[in-house]
């Protein structure tokens, strides 16, 4: 008997059910990845509200203070802040402070060129709550009308 010579094939590359079970398992990652990052983004982008109103807030918190916050405080200027048009971010195109009572105010955020129509044109509100012999609360309205997962925690 001739001696049989036993050649062993090596496989080279990938079977084509490997490579779909991979595109299949990245396609499911994208799937969960992207509406993810999308929000993480969105809410960084209406975080700039909080920075650009902190002057806001601290003037009515500093109105109060001084025993000078009164209902007829109804725009930036009895504050003395810039005008509410001129207090701008790339995300936010305007900040409005008021005063609703001698012991509160709100400061209103509209927001622009997020990209989202869950927020664009749309509001991100603070109410400053003070109470006399004590400090000044501030909190995110529920009356904002930007969505609710988008607004920053305080």
């Amino acid at each position: 008997m001739k001696s049989m010579k036993m050649v062993k094939k090596v496989q080279a590359g990938f079977t084509l059910i490997e490579l779909m079970i991979v595109v299949a398992i990245i396609g499911i990652l994208a799937a969960v990845a992207l509406p993810a990052y999308q929000d993480y983004t969105n809410k960084a982008k209406v975080g700039e509200a909080g920075s650009l109103s902190a002057t806001a807030k601290k003037a009515i918190v500093l109105a109060f203070n001084e025993g000078r916050l009164h209902t007829d405080q109804t725009n930036n200027e009895t504050f003395g802040l810039a005008p509410a048009a001129q207090i701008q971010g790339k995300y936010v195109a305007s900040v409005t402070a008021v005063s609703t009572s001698n012991l509160a105010g709100t400061v209103t955020i509209m927001m622009r060129a997020t990209g989202s129509t869950d927020i664009d044109g749309k509001s991100v509100i603070y109410s400053i709550a003070c109470q006399t012999g004590a400090s000044c609360v501030t909190t995110v309205d529920p009356t904002s009308t930007v969505l609710a997962k988008y607004l920053p925690k305080t």
